[in-house]
């Protein structure tokens, strides 16, 4: 088997590589490319790999530095990593996204759409690559905004993607919190769901060790419920973000009676607008130019010393002791078996067939909603492919909703693949928070207009558009 890690330098791809050498067989007389433009920084986990107990107790060929051809070259399945367009843009679009009362965010936001803006162009044009190259291979994205870059290249090339979110395990993590009260991760659930990523929910019918969970939850998630105590895992940061979401978890069940499946700020936000997507924006503005600039460095400095950090592993004696010890800034280390990319590697490999989350075109799976809408939800990932694990009904409560950004997301993919700016228009105006009004497309005017560099030059016809709506709108009747 050949696997291909595109951004090949994302550190996190050492726990991964190291996960899915450790399953027998898997990677005998295969290939590993780590494909990354910053050669230096692959090459930095590539000997990291090289240094791990898995590569010893393996045939497998830890290649990088090639070209996007070569790596592609008889390539099983292709993974992507990726932030596409500048730190400092994006944090640009995330201001104008609060100066105007909007969450802004990497996937499921204004900003998230005029994100996949930036990484649509690089992911169509690796699907294009692929259909020449490796055209059986499967292309497995974890570029956000996921959903979008599924739709654009599921619906406009012949490469099957899956659009897969890092946080497909936060279930595992979230109910022992909320359901047992242990900071521990469990994976013996059964899961159906559906929905959008970020914002899917648990079905009816999904169990634990054979229980109900909303059985299991009717009797633990009482008035006396409390978070349980974090371990020292956690960072501060994550311990504050972790608290917050599992809270919010239990908020919305005991509001809705509904289990989310993955706590995702920007998907729990929009079940709960008030209290976590207005709050804290009425007096927002946007930094200086000064204050940005001073943003940027930060982010660069951190950025910086984290591969510095990286690197001096390079030169330490890594027992097993070192390489199996949780530390919060090198959970890199650590392999990650129960990561999503390990599972799509075994169940492509062969290992077995496993049931998983991803964002992938509807194809009759959910009930309610077009073939080509793509959807997160339940599906079965084999060697022969992967088909939906069941027929699934969205509760009545979200299903609007959950149309309203599905078409949203589906519609900006068909703007990537198409570069129509009428498409993009269509697509930006299906955004369902606050539609159609002067606010929003007064947002998405400026949105275009601060990504202008970054992304295809017929998108500001958009902007144009949404200028000539304003203008329309503000017209009275005779």
């Amino acid at each position: 088997m050949k696997i291909v890690l595109f951004g090949g330098g994302s550190h996190r791809y050492l726990s991964i590589a190291r996960s899915i050498m450790a399953v027998p067989g898997l990677m005998e007389n295969g290939e590993i490319n780590l494909y990354d433009l910053a050669v230096d920084r692959a090459a930095a986990v590539g000997r990291l790999v090289l240094k791990s107990p898995e590569f010893k107790s393996t045939n497998c060929q830890i290649t990088w530095g090639t070209t996007l051809d070569e790596a592609l070259e008889d390539a099983d399945i292709v993974f992507v990593v990726l932030m596409a367009g500048s730190h400092k843009n994006f944090e640009q679009l995330k201001d104008a996204c609060a100066c105007h009362r909007f969450m802004g965010s990497d996937q499921l936001s204004p900003s998230g759409a005029i994100l996949a803006l930036k990484g649509g162009p690089i992911l169509m044009k690796l699907a294009r690559r692929m259909e020449k190259i490796c055209p059986d291979a499967l292309l497995a994205d974890f570029a956000n905004p996921v959903a979008v870059l599924s739709a654009a290249i599921n619906n406009h090339t012949k490469i099957s993607c899956l659009g897969v979110c890092a946080g497909y395990t936060n279930h595992q993590w979230d109910l022992p919190r909320m359901l047992f009260g242990k900071d521990e991760q469990w994976t013996d659930f059964d899961i159906r769901c559906a929905g959008v990523n970020h914002m899917s929910f648990i079905l009816p019918g999904s169990t634990w060790r054979g229980q109900d969970l909303y059985d299991i939850a009717a009797e633990r998630v009482t008035e006396n419920w409390a978070m349980p105590v974090l371990s020292r895992r956690w960072n501060e940061f994550s311990v504050k973000n972790i608290t917050n979401s599992v809270t919010t978890l239990v908020k919305l069940y005991r509001k809705y009676g509904y289990l989310v499946f993955s706590t995702e700020g920007d998907g729990l936000a929009h079940l709960d607008i008030e209290a976590n997507y207005l709050a804290g924006l009425e007096d927002a503005k946007p930094r200086t130019e000064t204050e940005l600039e001073a943003s940027d460095q930060n982010f660069r400095a951190d950025r910086a010393e984290a591969d510095c950090r990286f690197q001096s592993w390079l030169e330490a004696d890594l027992d097993k002791d070192t390489w199996n010890t949780e530390r919060p800034d090198a959970l890199y280390l650590l392999r990650a078996d129960q990561d999503i990319m390990v599972k799509i590697a075994r169940a492509i490999g062969g290992k077995e067939e496993l049931c998983i989350a991803t964002s992938f075109p509807n194809r009759n799976a959910v009930i309610g909603f077009k073939d080509r809408t793509v959807l997160e939800y339940s599906q079965i990932l084999g060697r022969d492919g992967i088909r939906p694990a069941g027929t699934f009904e969205l509760p009545d409560v979200f299903h609007g909703l959950v149309s309203s950004l599905a078409t949203h997301q589906t519609l900006l993919g068909d703007a990537i693949a198409t570069q129509d700016p009428r498409v993009l228009f269509e697509a930006l105006y299906a955004y369902p928070v606050k539609q159609d009004t002067a606010e929003s497309k007064a947002l998405w005017q400026d949105l275009l207009e601060i990504a202008a560099p970054e992304i295809p030059e017929p998108f500001q016809h958009t902007r144009k558009m949404f200028r000539e709506s304003i203008q329309c709108g503000t017209q009275k009747p005779d």
